[in-house]
């Protein structure tokens, strides 16, 4: 089968084409899902690992793909890996901490900024915004934290996501309205906790 005609299929299509032996399907999914996969992993994992972990999340989904049970969900299926490996990188950085200790190897990379660089102070604010927001990313549940990501970190818009998602549009919309709620919920608990 050549690109185009690849190109042309749903995620579902290419996660059965693959599972029935086609495994160029899969390019076609890493192809789609390679800037995803890495900008969610780059907002967890110290800059130096983000291309690592992000073909560990594609090895690893290749592997156990047979495990999705819905193909139209590969999406938000492959985000929960990604979660997963995330993890996993960070608690093995921990089980050797005093390894690295002296590395000067940051365990979590803030958004980049856009110059002229922040002051001390603004720079201290933005990274603790952004340790809350991605602290509250991971407390929702996936469904919800997968379309804040492909909305927000992809840029996607509510037709793509439905599309890369295989659900309706209108799923799409009261997810992420469930998830800005949710969200405003979790920083107005951390924001009370912390000004207590």
């Amino acid at each position: 089968m050549d690109e185009a005609q690849l190109r042309e299929r749903t995620d579902a299509e290419l996660v059965c084409a693959v599972l029935e032996g086609q495994t160029d399907a899969f390019s076609e999914l890493v192809a789609r899902y390679k800037n995803v996969v890495t900008t969610y992993v780059a907002a967890r994992v110290a800059q130096s690992e983000v291309e690592d972990i992000a073909q560990e999340v594609f090895v690893r989904s290749f592997r156990v793909l047979d495990s999705l049970r819905e193909p139209r969900a590969f999406g938000a299926w492959l985000l929960g890996i990604a979660h997963h490996v995330c993890v996993d990188w960070h608690r093995s950085r921990r089980d050797h901490a005093s390894l690295d200790a002296h590395d000067g190897e940051p365990t979590c990379v803030a958004l980049p900024h856009r110059s002229p660089p922040p002051r001390p102070d603004e720079a201290a604010e933005s990274q603790e915004a952004a340790a809350l927001v991605l602290k509250g990313l991971d407390r929702l549940p996936e469904t919800y934290r997968v379309t804040l990501v492909l909305k927000h970190l992809e840029g996607l818009s509510c037709n793509e996501i439905a599309e890369r998602l295989g659900v309706a549009l209108g799923t799409v919309t009261s997810r992420l309205a469930r998830a800005y709620k949710m969200m405003r919920e979790i920083l107005e608990q951390a924001t009370g906790r912390s000004e207590v």
